[in-house]
């Protein structure tokens, strides 16, 4: 019992002791990132001048790739064991190797303005991608968990305000002609799957933090988060982040009870999850229900198609069997109708995204190794009369753009970091659990969902907090 209260003393020192210059300066950047939400809001009103904020992007991302390059540099110069070293940083290295491959996939790109720059609306080419590198960067070295405890309050908080800005302006003639937004209900996010990942973040943040915290008026608070956060949730209709939330806590109670702890709180949590999906309409449907009918329906034209296409496989041997060319023929035809219709079903799943796959996978195999840069998609699914740039799926947009090598670093680096950290959650500070199934929540959501460049920020700072802890030891 002394010795654990002698470390929580050292934790708490290091703590005092790691409140540099360099981490308030690193926690500004990214507070300012977390509370830009509000301030795009607040810019709708005409008084205001224009945020700029993919300009302060490429200043964090110059800010953050700079000190990381300089952290890891001063530490293999002083390092006594350089092994040990490259093995805790290999995450990193890989990373950098899927960065190089990317490179060249967008140096081969036929459109190479957007290989490297991205769109108007998405920005998201090579050079977000070195931004997002100095997001995770920033995350990565800051080294007081205060700071990083700051950082996930204030993002609770401003989604909050976020959200009691757009209810206020929906509900108010005056707001509305105050606030210029295409769509109010989203808010400064361009349509609901956006907002959607960006709630999905937010929730379960809140909800974990209400989990785990034990200071009963703060985790008052947490759970008042949580509650408005899921109700805004459910409410914006994007079912994959709901599917995300919902499995992410069925991994997280799974979790508790392998820890022997907050088994009672995070069933608490799961009810509240169920009740509220019980009552939350849209357009006088419940929303859980509408869509879990969809899927359901979905998952019935999978079916039919896999089931349609076995028949016409027997039957055509069959025939062939029996030499009944004629009648062969004619069930023939009508086999192609009904599998004709069943294919079209089955792309329509998923709000179109099964066409997607299937024409993206497509894609794929056309250029499999160096893919087609990024942000260089729209051309080549137009080629099969579809009118989107994105495959709506992370697997498979990496394989696109980046080729089968570039998915394949990618995939092993953020697996080794979350293996990594996954074994050190035990012992490491409940920030890190926080931030740990966050990232999980957003690569499930990631399976249904494009990234964009100012909900991805998010992710790497996650990620980058996530990181820290498995090389702790090394105190880079």
């Amino acid at each position: 019992m002394k010795q654990k209260n002698d470390d929580k003393v050292l934790i708490e020192i290091k703590d005092k002791k790691d409140y540099s210059i360099k981490d308030i300066v690193l926690f500004s950047l990214l507070f300012i990132w977390m509370i830009i939400p509000i301030l795009k809001m607040i810019q709708g009103v005409s008084l205001f001048t224009v945020i700029y904020e993919y300009r302060f992007m490429e200043i964090v991302g110059i800010i953050g790739i700079y000190l990381f390059a300089f952290e890891i540099y001063k530490k293999i110069k002083t390092s006594d064991n350089k092994k040990l070293l490259i093995k805790e940083l290999l995450p990193i290295i890989i990373l950098v190797g899927y960065l190089i491959w990317t490179l060249i996939s967008c140096i081969f790109a036929q459109d190479r303005q957007k290989a490297f720059y991205g769109d108007a609306y998405r920005k998201e080419g090579f050079i977000t991608y070195l931004i997002y590198a100095g997001f995770f960067a920033c995350a990565f070295l800051i080294k007081s968990d205060k700071l990083k405890r700051c950082l996930l309050n204030s993002f609770i908080i401003v989604a909050i305000i976020n959200i009691i800005l757009i209810n206020l302006t929906n509900n108010s003639i005056q707001m509305l002609k105050i606030f210029h937004f295409k769509n109010i209900q989203v808010g400064v996010f361009s349509n609901s799957n956006h907002y959607g990942y960006y709630l999905l973040l937010a929730t379960i943040t809140a909800c974990l933090s209400f989990i785990v915290e034990k200071n009963k008026i703060i985790k008052s608070f947490y759970g008042l988060a949580y509650l408005i956060l899921i109700y805004n949730l459910i409410l914006n209709n994007t079912f994959g982040c709901y599917i995300a939330f919902a499995i992410t806590m069925i991994l997280f109670f799974v979790y508790c009870i392998y820890q022997k702890k907050n088994r009672v709180i995070t069933v608490v949590s799961v009810l509240i999850l169920i009740i509220i999906s019980c009552f939350v309409q849209y357009n006088g449907k419940n929303v859980v229900v509408n869509n879990a009918k969809t899927l359901f329906n979905d998952i019935s034209s999978i079916l039919d198609v896999a089931k349609n296409r076995n028949n016409y496989k027997i039957e055509e041997n069959v025939q062939n069997e029996n030499n009944n060319i004629s009648k062969s023929e004619n069930n023939t035809k009508n086999n192609s109708a009904i599998n004709s219709e069943a294919e079209k079903r089955l792309e329509n799943a998923g709000s179109g995204r099964a066409q997607l796959w299937k024409y993206g996978l497509k894609i794929f195999l056309d250029k499999p190794i160096l893919g087609y840069g990024t942000d260089n998609l729209e051309s080549e699914y137009k080629k099969y009369n579809i009118e989107q740039d994105r495959p709506h799926n992370l697997i498979i947009q990496l394989a696109t753009t980046s080729g089968l090598p570039g998915c394949i670093l990618y995939i092993i680096a953020i697996g080794l970091i979350l293996v990594r950290a996954f074994k050190k959650l035990k012992n490491s500070n409940s920030i890190y659990t926080i931030v740990f199934f966050a990232i999980i929540a957003y690569l499930i959501s990631a399976m249904f969902g494009n990234s964009m460049y100012y909900t991805s920020p998010y992710y790497f700072i996650f990620l980058g907090i996530t990181f820290a802890v498995t090389i702790r030891s090394s105190e880079v």
